[in-house]
């Protein structure tokens, strides 16, 4: 992956998710792009996963949203009342699954993602995963805004 790869999305993104919530903040590198709207603790995420972490057996890309407080308990929360509100955004995220992060801090970080597998990195996938990406700011933002 390359941080072209992740402008893209940045880029598509904004487009996507339409003038409401363009008011995100962004941090992008070469294995990833994480937006966030008020704690950064909270926030969106399109990441390379490692080999060591990755769920499958090739080349993947993790996308959906990241809760990474340090207290477990609030992660845990915020996890809870989603899954609560699982039939609002259940369809409209299909391949979503939720529990402990991938990586080391595994075990204290949680999340409701789904992992894709990287067929190439060309444009053409840059804005499949902006699409895919925007699917998840646009239907669980409005439910974190409201807790």
């Amino acid at each position: 992956m390359t941080r072209s790869f992740f402008d893209q999305v940045d880029d598509e993104v904004r487009g996507f998710v339409g003038p409401a919530l363009r008011n995100f903040q962004s941090e992008k590198s070469g294995r990833l792009i994480k937006l966030w709207y008020v704690d950064p603790s909270v926030h969106f995420e399109a990441q390379k996963l490692s080999v060591t972490w990755s769920p499958l057996p090739g080349p993947c890309l993790e996308i959906g949203l990241h809760l990474e407080s340090k207290l477990l308990r609030r992660n845990e929360a915020i996890l809870g009342q989603l899954l609560e509100s699982r039939q609002i955004w259940e369809s409209r995220l299909a391949g979503a699954d939720y529990g402990e992060a991938f990586g080391p801090q595994g075990p204290a970080w949680r999340r409701l993602s789904e992992v894709i597998e990287i067929d190439s990195m060309d444009e053409e996938f840059a804005g499949e995963v902006a699409e895919r990406f925007s699917a998840y700011i646009l239907t669980l933002q409005p439910l974190l805004a409201a807790l």
